[in-house]
């Protein structure tokens, strides 16, 4: 499907905003196929954290690691998808220049890389925000987790802006990894 004219201009704190609403449960709005691509993405990556939660806890018996192992399998190879995806629109929106120098990662490889970031923000916040005896040890990673979201929040924006100027370029990603059908 085509991008729509919103994609053009995507702006990587709105799909910051995007990814937290998500973590919030809210409905996002409708902003254009490559935003709802990257918040299908964001959604399977919490659904692949919640499984391999649920296979860490104390006491947890094989057959749910079983089940778990299967989910995450599933997950991950529509991760890959929507990667491809996700290039594939972005790709469709910026006119690249052959001669650019490569970079080493796509854009989607790095959305995928925020969504991660996003969640694991989420969830120390609200370890920290517990009861519980391990809140306080949780506390001093929160401000090194803001920086590297800060960080990877400029490094995106820097690619795309490389790109859109032709002074990069990106090969979309493709998932080459065999998944037993």
């Amino acid at each position: 499907m085509a991008p729509t004219p919103d994609d053009d201009a995507l702006c990587i704190d709105d799909v910051v905003a995007e990814y937290q609403r998500v973590l919030r449960e809210e409905a996002p709005p409708r902003t254009g196929r490559l935003v709802e691509l990257l918040v299908e993405l964001h959604a399977t990556n919490l659904s692949q954290w919640g499984c391999e939660d649920r296979v860490r806890a104390p006491g947890v018996d094989i057959a749910t690691i079983a089940q778990a192992k299967e989910t995450i399998d599933r997950l991950n190879a529509q991760r890959h998808r929507l990667v491809e995806q996700i290039d594939v629109a972005i790709d469709g929106t910026m006119a690249q220049v052959p001669s650019a120098t490569p970079a080493t990662e796509s854009p989607a490889m790095v959305f995928d890389r925020l969504s991660v970031l996003v969640i694991r923000i989420h969830h120390t916040e609200l370890a920290v925000g517990s009861d519980g005896s391990r809140a306080e040890s949780y506390a001093p990673r929160l401000p090194v987790l803001y920086g590297q979201l800060a960080v990877l929040t400029e490094a995106l924006d820097a690619l795309l802006a490389d790109v859109r100027e032709g002074r990069r370029r990106f090969v979309p990603y493709q998932s080459l990894k065999l998944y037993a059908q």
